[in-house]
C-alpha cells in the first residue's frame, strides 16, 4: 500500500512540475492561438513561485497537523489542475484557473518531502527524497524538452492532454495507496509549532545555503543568455545550462545516499559549494564554449545533489513534529533570497565577466554559510541539530 502511495506521489510531483512551464517552450505559439499577449501566457509560470511565496508556512503547518488530509490535497488540486485543462483548451481564463489550482497545490507536495519519508520510510529517507528530487527536476525537464515536438506534432490539446493522462496516473496511483498514510493530528497549536521552527539555527542556516543554490541557478536560466550574447556566445547558453541540470539528476541517483550513509553532509556541502564557486569563477578568465560546459557540468554534478541532502537533514535531526513546518520555513526563506537575487542580476548581464562572477560569488557566499552549519557526524539526535 505504501508502494503505491510513493508511486503515485512521485508522479504528482513530477506532473506538478511539468504542469508549470507547460507552456514556457510554447509561449509564443500559445498566445497566438489564445488570441492574447505572450506575457499573459508567462504569467502562468509565474503563478507557481508566487502561490509557494504565499503558502510556503500554511502548507507546511498543515502537513505537520494532518500529513494525509493535505498531502492529499496537494495531490488531488495538482491533479485537478492538469486534467481540468482538457475542458476548454483554448480559454485563457479556463488555463489561469487550472494553473492556480495546480499551483496551490505545490506547496503541500515539496513540502511533504520530509514528512512522508520520516513516517513511511525512516530507514530510507536519503534515498526517497532523493527520488522525489530527481523526478521535481526531471517534470520541469520533460515540459521545456518536449513541449515544441508535441505541440508540432498534435497542437496545444495533444501537449494538455499528456500532462492531463500524467495527472490522472498519478493521482490514481497515490489515491490507491494513501490509506497508508497515517494521520498524523497535533494539538499543538500553529504558533508554538512555528516558533519552535524559526528558534532552529540549523534551518535558517539550510535556507540561506537553499536559497543562495537556488539563485545562482535560476539566474543561469534566466539572464545566462543575454550576459553570453556580449560576447557572441548566446548560443551557448542553453545547453550549457541543460547540461548542467542533466548532470545534477546523475549526481542526485546516487551522491545523497552515500554522503547520508557515512554523515559526510557537512563535509559534502562545503566541498561542493566551494568547488562549484571557485569553477564558476574561472570562467572569466577563459570564455570558451568547451570551458563554459565543462565547468556548468561539474557545477551541477556536486551541487544540485545538496537539495536532497539537506532535505534529508531536516528528516534525519529534527522530530516529526515539526518536518511540514520546517520545510515550509525553509522554502519561503530560500525563495525569498533566489527572488531578490534574481532581480539583482540584470545589473551585470551587461558584461559577460562580471556576471560570471557575480554567479560564482553567491555559491562562494553559500560556502561561508555552510562553514556555519553544524558537522553532522557530531549530531546525535535529533533535538541538537
Amino acid at each position: 500500500m505504501k508502494t503505491l502511495a510513493l508511486i503515485g506521489y512521485v508522479i504528482i510531483t513530477f506532473s506538478s512540475q511539468s504542469i508549470w512551464v507547460t507552456f514556457s517552450p510554447i509561449s509564443t505559439y500559445v498566445s497566438k492561438e489564445l488570441g492574447v499577449e505572450v506575457s499573459l501566457i508567462g504569467y502562468l509560470a509565474v503563478l507557481y513561485p508566487t502561490l509557494f511565496l504565499i503558502l510556503a508556512i500554511p502548507s507546511g503547518l498543515l502537513l505537520d497537523r494532518d500529513l494525509k488530509t493535505w498531502l492529499t490535497f496537494g495531490a488531488i488540486t495538482t491533479a485537478l489542475g492538469g486534467i481540468l485543462r482538457t475542458v476548454a483548451p483554448t480559454s485563457y481564463t479556463w488555463l489561469f484557473i487550472c494553473q492556480l489550482l495546480a499551483a496551490i497545490g505545490q506547496p503541500f507536495l515539496l513540502n511533504g518531502f520530509v514528512p512522508f519519508t520520516s513516517h513511511l520510510y525512516p530507514r530510507k529517507m536519503s534515498t526517497v527524497i532523493s527520488l522525489l528530487s530527481l523526478f521535481m527536476y526531471l517534470g520541469t525537464i520533460f515540459a521545456l524538452a518536449s513541449g515544441l515536438a508535441i505541440y508540432k506534432l498534435s497542437g496545444l490539446y495533444g501537449v494538455i492532454t499528456i500532462h492531463a493522462l500524467i495527472s490522472a496516473i498519478g493521482i490514481t496511483t497515490f489515491l490507491a495507496g494513501h490509506k497508508a498514510i497515517q494521520k498524523t493530528p497535533s494539538h499543538q497549536p500553529y504558533r508554538i509549532s512555528l516558533r519552535e521552527v524559526i528558534d532552529k539555527k540549523d534551518l535558517w542556516i539550510i535556507g540561506g545555503i537553499i536559497g543562495l543554490g537556488i539563485a545562482a541557478f535560476d539566474n543561469l536560466a534566466t539572464w545566462l543568455q543575454p550576459a553570453l550574447s556580449t560576447v557572441g556566445l548566446e548560443e551557448v547558453a542553453g545547453t550549457a545550462v541543460a547540461i548542467a541540470i542533466i548532470s545534477g539528476l546523475i549526481g542526485v541517483t546516487f551522491i545523497p545516499s552515500l554522503i547520508a550513509s557515512k554523515n559526510y553532509r557537512t563535509y559534502y556541502l562545503r566541498f561542493a559549494a566551494f568547488t562549484a564557486g571557485v569553477i564558476i569563477s574561472t570562467i572569466s578568465i577563459s570564455l570558451s564554449p568547451i570551458y563554459i560546459y565543462l565547468s556548468l557540468l561539474i557545477a551541477g554534478f556536486l551541487m544540485i545533489p545538496a537539495y536532497p541532502l539537506l532535505m534529508d537533514w531536516i528528516g534525519k535531526f529534527h522530530k516529526k513534529e515539526i518536518h511540514g513546518s520546517a520545510s515550509g520555513f525553509i522554502g519561503l526563506l530560500s525563495r525569498i533570497i533566489s527572488v531578490i537575487m534574481l532581480l539583482i542580476a540584470p545589473n551585470f548581464i551587461n558584461n559577460a565577466i562580471n556576471y560570471i562572477l557575480f554567479i560564482s560569488s553567491l555559491i562562494l557566499v553559500a560556502f561561508l554559510i555552510t562553514l556555519l552549519l553544524p558537522n553532522d557526524k557530531k549530531i546525535t539526535s535529533t533535538s541538537q541539530a
